[in-house]
């Protein structure tokens, strides 16, 4: 069912969709952009999220420890459909034909069982593959859902490979047309699966890793904009010398996640949002804040939210974007972390890696 493959996973993923970009001058963004059938939701373009890559794996056992091994579990997207989100472990997609709608979604995960899996069926005539062949699936129709569970045993013992449709426009349909429709999809999804899915060790950590030179996030948020950072190379000020290149490892629509991981065990995370709410200064005392002007010209509210002996290790920061409605304004907020045993000296110290992000930070109107 599945082939287990010793390749440079960038390379399997990226293929075809990115020989183009290894050409260019620089490397494209990673982009997201609005779409008509889902409420305020967007979509990755569609080589922006070319495979589907995920892992049972966390970011702590890969990136901030040296724990388990950066195995994943690749596929192709399923067609016809868009990545809306995607993280380390799990892949969502929307199929943006309003007549045919539905949502798939994948996620790895590092322990389950089939019995486990199963035991929430009340109507045994919906169990449609009991794991005795390595595959586990059953049909909800009253939640119009069908839900599929693939062995991963190359990767470890118990690791599992979630699929689930949700299909939209389904209420209004007779039951047994309800069972046809679901019983169709997930066996058609498991036989793509069955087909398709490898195995493969990244030798570069994770697929965006190189592979990006930024993000750009279409926001609602920020009207008729699209917000836009760079990836900068940043060689961090903090009590152990810790330098690289940010890579993504998670999009959901107006946040994202990213990484800098010189070696496995060293690291810096990188967290974003974009929203009338910001962690820095909801309900939190001025004396709190620290307000600093940086050299992109703005104005940035920095809070420490855990520090090791007066060393700061998790730090938030927010500048205002643009006004939003009622007045509310709305702001990116980036949260960075790092090993409390390896933190920043002071937040002046902070302030200069900040400053790098900062100047990588822009809004442009969307095309």
């Amino acid at each position: 069912m599945k082939k287990l493959l010793s390749v440079l996973l960038g390379m399997a993923l990226l293929c075809c969709a990115f020989a183009a970009a290894a050409e260019a001058t620089e490397l494209p963004y990673l982009e997201t952009e609005d779409q008509d059938v889902y409420l305020s939701s967007t979509v990755l373009t569609e080589t922006s999220y070319p495979k589907i890559c995920i892992t049972p794996y966390s970011e702590y056992n890969l990136f901030e420890r040296d724990k388990d091994e950066p195995m994943y579990v690749v596929l192709p997207c399923p067609e016809g459909m868009r990545c809306e989100s995607f993280g380390l472990s799990k892949a969502n997609f929307l199929r943006l034909d309003a007549s045919t709608a539905c949502e798939y979604y994948y996620e790895a995960v590092d322990r389950w069982s089939y019995e486990d899996f199963l035991l929430k069926v009340e109507n045994e005539e919906y169990i449609l593959m009991d794991g005795s062949e390595g595959i586990a699936a059953y049909i909800n129709p009253e939640r119009a859902a069908a839900r599929a569970l693939f062995g991963l045993d190359e990767i470890q013992k118990g690791a599992k490979l979630y699929v689930e449709i949700h299909m939209q426009n389904f209420s209004k349909k007779e039951d047994a047309e309800k069972v046809k429709l679901l019983t169709d999809a997930i066996q058609a999804e498991i036989t793509r699966v069955k087909e398709n899915m490898t195995i493969a060790k990244a030798d570069n950590l994770f697929w965006t890793n190189g592979t990006f030179k930024g993000i750009k996030l279409f926001s609602s948020s920020v009207t008729g904009k699209v917000f836009t950072m760079d990836l900068p190379q940043v060689a961090f000020n903090l009590s152990e010398e810790i330098s690289g290149q940010a890579f993504v490892t998670n999009v959901s629509g107006n946040s994202f996640a990213a990484y800098v991981v010189p070696e496995r065990g060293k690291y810096v995370s990188v967290k974003g949002s974009i929203d009338s709410y910001s962690y820095v200064n909801y309900d939190r005392d001025e004396s709190e804040i620290t307000k600093v002007t940086l050299s992109d010209g703005n104005e940035w509210q920095i809070y420490v939210a855990n520090e090791n002996d007066g060393k700061p290790y998790s730090i938030y920061a927010a500048r205002v974007l643009n006004e939003g409605k009622d007045d509310k304004p709305i702001q990116l907020t980036l949260q960075f972390g790092v090993d409390n045993q390896k933190p920043w000296e002071n937040v002046e110290a902070f302030t200069k890696d900040l400053d790098t992000f900062a100047k990588c930070v822009k809004t442009e109107a969307a095309q």
